[in-house]
């Protein structure tokens, strides 16, 4: 098959259309960057073929954005001698036609032939989808789906084969497969196909023997719980008639009892106890507040020592004080005198500084005051220059953009009357010597010529008149727009009050050198005053205001003669000294007067606690208390002595009683007794439960049931081992079945092997794809750094598969030309992801593939391509050269 001419219009991006012609029988290179169209067009190959035209499922092939349009799509190609011409148009006009060497066929006609012709199916409703695609579904690659190789070989397999048997033909018609697909259907009556599970009849057989098998197990488990129901039914009637006959509960109750009155008497005894140890605490806590007051009693005479010891201390204390008082009192006097001493002189150097200080100050002022009056005479200059430049500018106001227009019009008035004198019509005169004419009434003697601007009348002497009409086809609306753009352009001089052009360029000029006179002072004006002249008069009178001030300052400062001058730092720094040591020695007198002060007062607490403890040691009513706390501390010492008897003689019978052992006596009898009564009666609820449940069990006929299960599993069993036995000799029979048909498998791949291997060879020496069954690459082995290795072909790498992909559909294609059937390869962006080494293996592959077959190749990487060997075709430029041209079918 050769393709040779598509026309595409008002497809997807096509609206004005796109034609490829003249396509070369061998390799055809098309490029253009992405969304220039590439994919597009192999739609529009597939969707002539594949799509029917009557079907509503194309709104995709419509034009982005456009409604109403009808998608059309033009084929010309050979086949066997024959010509081919297939149009096809969906949506809004819907029709088919094909002609074939000039016989036409149109509609669902055409489509079934085409459909024969290539070996795909077309769907009875709806779109077409890849499981209809048949071999061109397989050679046309899709852009990404190269690497996607089973899916396209599952759908073209019958067609794969057909071309395979057409050459083998005794290998398919020897029953083989017949044979297989018998034994096939056999087996997966009783076996899954995949995991060779059971299923069906046998599956049913074994789920019914294991249900038998578990319900004999259940059976036997519930006969072996019937039993050992029994045997404890009779031993719980034994302990109930043995616990009715002994009746344990009864003595550990009485037991129980009795545990619990000692345990009251117990707490009884501690309880009396801690009455006993509370009322000993008393008595201790009033023995030490005796004690406690008897030891004031004789501590109060140490006090009195201890006072007037104190006293002493104290007053000599108060004496140092006072006479350290006293010479700093004296030291800070003399201070005192050397620092009003210091003063007078700091204050005379200090008026002397000041005058010197006000002198150079007032000098400054002077200088300064000089300054801003000269810069305010030269602001003032200025600013009156800069009154004057605005007025000149105000009365010579012309805009710069005004003199531009002047000059447009001037230069088109200039080629309006170039124009003009062109279109002119030249009157060139020769007369004679007496000769004489009129022109408009202007009379011409001589020699000369004259240029003709409108219509004129030209009178001969003795001849008549000649009316002359230059015959400018536009020289009339030259003149017009001469005469407008004159009227224009002179009110544009009044308006800018100039004569001309010149004039107004004068005027420009001196407008820009007041300008830049302006900004120079404003520049002075800013350099001189930069807050304005207002402030600069205002800076001059504070300065004189400043300058009298203080001059009148320094006239009232009092000058005294004194020689030589005083140095103001030694001055200054014998005055801080003195002021220093003033602080100091003040400082020192506020802590002698603070220490006189505290030695006073606390003079005066010793002699006042002195006084208070001498009156209470001599307090009449003080030897009376004193012997009744002895006699108090004396009964309460023999009250304790009592009390603490009783206390060691309830120890001792607690000791003996032990109440933690009788409290868990009574807890563990408690609880014996709880637990037989729980047993008693859990016993007889558990022995009424299975006298129920025995009875129930025995009315099953367990027996019975299990005998007839028993007859029915052995049944079952024979005929899961029959099935069995059964399907292991149909899995023998398949596997040599299919052992002989792999055997004729690789009879019928060789043809397909052998175009592989010759691909093979120019892409990966010494390599060797597997197929299987369908005839799609399965594996691929090669030699390795270690080796030869073997790996699947899902595992390699996506541009490894990717090129396997495009080999497999040149060695299919090799197959189909030598079975008589038609061949087209379409490559859309294949091959994308090869390595430079790979492509150009890959390149070679294609040159020789393309001498037996027709590729269009498709790619947006022109330079990828360069060498391949044929002349690219970019996209855009055909798009161009389609939109230029016009075709109807």
């Amino acid at each position: 098959m050769r393709l040779s001419k598509l026309r595409v219009e008002q497809f997807k991006q096509f609206r004005s259309g796109i034609e490829l012609d003249h396509l070369d029988p061998g390799l055809n290179l098309f490029t253009g960057p992405n969304e220039a169209g590439k994919s597009t067009l192999v739609a529009a190959i597939r969707a002539a073929f594949f799509e029917r035209h009557r079907s509503s499922n194309v709104d995709d092939l419509r034009p982005w954005g456009e409604s109403g349009v009808a998608p059309t799509v033009m084929l010309e190609f050979e086949l066997d001698g024959r010509f081919y011409r297939l149009t096809k148009s969906f949506l809004a006009r819907k029709r088919c036609e094909l002609l074939i060497d000039g016989e036409r066929f149109e509609g669902d006609d055409a489509e079934e032939r085409i459909k024969d012709l290539l070996g795909f199916q077309q769907p009875s409703r709806g779109a077409s989808k890849a499981e209809h695609w048949g071999i061109p579904g397989l050679l046309w690659i899709r852009q990404g789906d190269a690497q996607e190789i089973r899916p396209a070989v599952e759908h073209a397999t019958d067609q794969l084969r057909g071309a395979l048997e057409r050459s083998l033909g005794e290998v398919a018609a020897s029953g083989g497969d017949e044979l297989i697909s018998r034994v096939e259907a056999l087996r997966l009556e009783l076996l899954t196909a995949a995991t060779g599970k059971p299923r069906g009849e046998f599956e049913r057989a074994l789920k019914q023997r294991d249900a038998l098998s578990t319900q004999l197990a259940e059976l036997d488990e519930q006969i072996s719980r019937y039993r050992q129901r029994v045997d404890e039914l009779a031993r719980l009637r034994a302990e109930h008639q043995r616990d009715q006959r002994e009746a344990p509960s009864r003595a550990l109750r009485e037991r129980l009892e009795a545990a619990e009155d000692q345990l009251r008497q117990a707490h009884e005894r501690q309880r009396r106890l801690a009455d006993e140890r509370l009322r000993a605490g008393q008595i201790e806590a009033r023995i030490r507040l005796l004690r406690e007051r008897l030891e004031s009693f004789a501590a109060q005479r140490l006090a009195v020592d201890e006072r007037r010891q104190a006293l002493t201390l104290s007053t000599q204390a108060l004496a140092s004080a006072n006479a350290e008082l006293i010479a700093w009192r004296g030291r800070l006097e003399q201070v005192d005198r050397a620092r009003r001493l210091s003063r007078d002189q700091l204050r005379q150097a200090r008026q002397q500084a000041s005058r010197a200080q006000l002198t150079q100050r007032i000098e400054r002022l002077d200088d300064e005051l000089d300054q801003r009056q000269r810069r305010l005479v030269q602001v003032e200059t200025a600013g009156q220059r800069a009154r004057q430049l605005t007025e000149l500018r105000g009365s010579n106001a012309i805009e710069a953009s005004e003199v531009e227009a002047l000059r447009a019009e001037q230069a088109r008035l200039r080629e309006l009357e170039i124009e003009r004198r062109a279109a002119a019509t030249l009157l060139d005169f020769t007369l004679d010597e007496h000769g004489r004419i009129e022109l408009d009434g202007e009379a011409l003697e001589g020699q000369g010529e004259r240029r003709l601007l409108g219509p004129a009348t030209l009178r001969l002497p003795g001849l008549g008149v000649l009316r002359i009409i230059p015959g400018g086809a536009n020289l009339s609306s030259l003149g017009a727009r001469h005469r407008e753009l004159s009227e224009l352009h002179a009110e544009r001089l009044a308006k800018l009050g100039v004569d001309s052009l010149h004039r107004a360029e004068a005027c420009l000029v001196e407008q820009r050198e007041l300008d830049s006179e302006a900004r120079a002072l404003e520049a002075t004006l800013a350099a001189l005053a930069p807050a304005g002249v207002e402030a600069l008069r205002e800076e001059c009178a504070a300065r004189r205001q400043e300058r009298e001030t203080l001059i009148r300052t320094l006239a009232e400062l009092t000058t005294e003669a004194r020689e030589p001058a005083l140095d103001i730092a030694a001055v200054e720094a014998e005055d801080e000294r003195l002021d220093g040591e003033l602080r100091e020695v003040d400082q020192a007198l506020r802590q002698a007067q603070l220490r006189a002060s505290r030695a006073q007062v606390q003079c005066d607490i010793d002699e006042r606690e002195l006084a208070t403890a001498q009156a209470a040691l001599e307090a009449p009513e003080r030897t009376a208390r004193l012997d009744a706390g002895h006699r108090e501390e004396a009964e309460a010492n023999a009250e304790l002595a009592t009390q603490l008897a009783r206390i060691e003689a309830l120890e001792r019978k607690l000791e003996a009683d032990q109440p933690d052992i009788i409290a868990q006596d009574v807890e563990r009898l408690k609880r014996s007794v709880q637990q037989h009564e729980r047993r008693f009666a859990e016993r007889r609820e558990a022995m009424t439960r299975l006298e129920v449940e025995l009875e129930s069990l025995g009315a099953q006929g367990l027996e019975e049931r299990r005998a007839e299960l028993a007859r029915d599993l052995a049944q079952l069993t024979r005929r899961c081992d029959e099935l069995e036995r059964r399907a292991r000799a149909l899995d023998l029979l398949l596997e040599r079945l299919r052992d002989k048909r792999q055997r004729l498998t690789q009879r019928l791949q060789a043809p397909l092997v052998h175009h592989l291997e010759r691909y093979l060879r120019l892409l990966l020496p010494e390599a060797r794809l597997e197929l299987d069954e369908g005839l799609a690459p399965v594996s691929l082995t090669r030699p390795g750094a270690h080796g030869v290795e073997h790996g699947d072909f899902d595992q390699l790498s996506f541009g490894a598969r990717e090129q396997m992909g495009v080999i497999s559909r040149l060695a299919y294609a090799d197959l189909l030309k030598e079975a008589g059937r038609p061949t087209l390869l379409i490559l859309d962006d294949a091959l994308v992801h090869a390595d430079e080494s790979r492509l150009a293996q890959m390149k070679r592959v294609l040159f020789d593939a393309a001498t037996r077959h027709q590729l269009l190749i498709f790619s947006c990487h022109p330079e990828a391509w360069a060498d391949l060997g044929v002349a690219e075709r970019r996209i855009p430029d055909l798009v161009h050269a389609g939109q230029g041209a016009s075709t109807r079918y």
